[in-house]
């Protein structure tokens, strides 16, 4: 495991020192910050700090905390091309706080600290102890400090100094005298005001018996206008009666509206019911998958029933204008929901049609580390093969994404603040800055799409580092982050899935990068989480897709840090475990997806620690894993989604 620097402890630089942000490769991969005085390992040339890496070698094994070889203080080597390029950048003053302002060439940082007139030091006088900026030193010494050292060039100077004191010390008690009298003279003019004083309250008092007269006669007035409003509201609670009798005929209006949507519902679940028949008279071999069929038409009807349930406690509750009508919306909404889940249930292909025909959406995929960080390319089953399409505007690796009205949003990574948007209903793909932006850099988080919701989960933000928080990602402008719920503990680079009204968190690392085995339910409707049953074993850096009521978990490291082809299912209710075929190849934060009923995993690291281009298929229900054609780019930490088959995109 390497050693994680603490916050009293920081061997980088702080981005925010820059003029302009760092490139993600110079970053140290240890503390996360711009590298100072960068060191690399012998073979893979991976990158660090030479503070961070001594410290690592010196607290852990003599091991590349990256590749895992062989390493010491003695074998690293200068990293000359990272040092030149860091050299030109602007970096400001260690002093900035203090106060100072100049912004100079990272390679003179050194000269300007160690002459910087901002530098902290401390006032030479005794007793002081004072801690100055060094270009006040001497103003302060000689001119302000309470404690500084003053010259007589003539000590008769000084008794003539205390007799004049005497002097003025005799004239002082004069003038104390002088006062006594003024004092007792003024408190003879004030026992003359107050006697004045209780003449005035005298007639205040006969005034404010004058003005009660008059109000009670103002109260007899207003009597009279209470009276004439009361007659005025009775006129108003007899319209009010009248729109309230009318309410009553809509509100009866809507009741038999819904009343022929539960018929159409009912002739759905009827025509659904045939469905699920004739898929019991199938083949022998998917009675299970039928028996799961007949358990979700048995939670529609449930449905069914709870709707109308609402709907007679809609008839019940007419007491008050406003609540009834946002009650009546409510249940509306949700029958229409209902509606169209019966209707997907039903576009839904049985099991066995689903065997047979296993329709397969095209396949995108954007982003990754290195070369390939801002480059797109679109799988075509049709014409089999991977086509490189629209570029992103900047580089993401470690982002999410999801689709939301029918725009792919690309959201974070490689230490960015940055949105992206493809708008899939355009003849000509082309990827668009999103005008807001997230209120902090970061990556390794996660993003999935609840409804018209979007739940960002945990990840590692490079202002308040690592995150403990689910939030609700508002695409407003700006972007805003919605506190929802706190994590146990620090979560990044996990898996999470929707199912129901949850969202699935599985695996990750914590805040010292050591992988978990724990499963969380976050429940969308009472922004709650609870554990659930864990994992097999720790594992991080895992993609996950859903297939139905599973998780499929895929590849990631383990505990040894060691790269894996694990390949299992995890039951989004009893969070049981299904071991499925391993992978071709192990696969260290690659990204899958579930098209029909195959599953597709792009990319990724391998044990060697090399960023693979290569491509494997699994199609449920058989033994093996499949290669497909090769992507153009190799790919680590990238994002993937399936296109709409309604057109060609390629």
């Amino acid at each position: 495991m390497a050693f994680c620097p603490t916050e009293e402890k920081m061997y980088g630089y702080e981005d925010s020192r820059f003029e302009k942000d760092v490139d993600e490769n110079f970053h140290c991969s240890i503390c996360h910050n711009v590298l100072k005085d960068p060191r690399t390992c012998r073979n893979n040339e991976h990158i660090f700090c030479l503070g961070c890496i001594s410290e690592h070698l010196r607290v852990n094994s003599q091991t590349c905390p990256e590749c895992k070889e062989d390493l010491s203080v003695d074998t690293l080597r200068k990293a000359r091309l990272a040092s030149n390029c860091l050299s030109k950048l602007k970096i400001n003053c260690d002093h900035a706080s203090r106060g100072c302002v100049e912004l100079t060439c990272l390679e003179d940082l050194e000269t300007h600290v160690a002459n910087c007139g901002y530098a902290p030091v401390l006032c030479s006088n005794a007793e002081c102890g004072m801690v100055i900026n060094k270009r006040e030193r001497v103003h302060h010494e000689t001119e302000i400090c309470q404690y500084r050292k003053m010259k007589c060039h003539d000590c008769r100077q000084i008794q003539e100094d205390v007799g004049t004191l005497k002097g003025s010390s005799i004239e002082l008690d004069g003038k104390v005298e002088a006062a006594n009298k003024e004092m007792k003279k003024t408190v003879g003019e004030l026992t003359g005001s107050l006697g004045e004083l209780d003449g005035k309250v005298e007639a205040a008092n006969k005034e404010m018996k004058k003005t009660v007269g008059e109000l009670k006669g103002s109260l007899s007035e207003l009597d009279g206008k209470v009276e004439a409003a009361n007659k005025e509201m009775k006129k108003t609670v007899a319209k009010l009666d009248g729109s309230l009798k009318e309410l009553d005929g809509k509100v009866e209006a809507a009741n038999k509206e819904m009343k022929k949507t539960v018929g159409k519902l009912d002739g759905s679940l009827n025509e659904l019911d045939g469905k699920v028949e004739a898929v019991k008279n199938s083949q022998d071999q998917m009675k299970q998958e039928q028996q799961k069929v007949q358990k979700e038409v048995e939670e529609v009807k449930k449905e069914v029933e709870e709707v109308k349930k609402e709907v007679k406690g809609v008839k019940e509750s007419v007491s008050k204008v406003n609540k009834d009508v946002d009650q009546v919306k409510m249940m509306t909404s949700q029958v229409l929901e209902k509606l169209v889940r019966i209707e997907q249930l039903n576009k839904l292909p049985s099991p066995t049609e689903g065997m047979l025909k296993t329709p397969r959406e095209d396949i995108l995929i954007a982003g990754g580390r290195a070369l390939s960080n801002n480059s797109t390319e679109i799988y075509s089953w049709e014409k089999n093969g991977w086509f490189e399409v629209s570029t992103m505007n900047k580089g993401h690796s470690g982002a999410s994404s999801f689709i939301y009205n029918d725009q792919i949003f690309v959201v974070g990574g490689a230490g960015t603040k940055t949105i992206e948007t493809l708008d899939l209903n355009e003849l000509v793909l082309k990827w668009m800055k999103y005008p807001g932006k997230l209120p902090y850099r970061g990556d390794d988080h996660q993003t999935v799409a609840y409804q018209q919701r979007i739940i960002h989960i945990g990840g590692y933000n490079y202002d308040p580092r690592w995150s403990d928080v689910i939030s609700e990602l508002q695409l407003t402008s700006p972007v805003t982050m919605k506190k929802l719920c706190q994590l146990p503990d620090p979560r990044s680079r996990h898996g999470a899935e929707t199912f129901e009204d949850k969202v699935l968190i599985l695996g990750g690392e914590d805040r010292n990068s050591r992988p978990l085995n724990s499963v969380l339910e976050f429940d969308v409707k009472k922004n709650k989480c609870k554990e659930m049953p864990p994992l097999p074993h720790p594992v991080t850096r895992v993609a996950t897709v859903r297939l139905r009521d599973q998780v499929v978990v895929l590849g990631g490291r383990d505990m040894d840090r060691q790269a894996l082809n694990d390949v299992f299912t995890y039951d989004c209710k009893t969070g049981k475990t299904t071991a499925l075929p391993s992978m071709l190849e192990k696969r260290v934060k690659c990204c899958a997806v579930v098209t029909g009923n195959t599953i597709v995993v792009m990319g990724g690291e391998n044990e060697k620690n090399g960023d693979l281009n290569s491509v494997e298929c699994f199609t449920m229900g058989d033994s093996t894993w499949e290669y497909l054609p090769v992507m153009n780019k190799v790919r680590y930490g990238a994002v993937a989604e399936v296109l709409s088959p309604k057109r060609k995109y390629v």
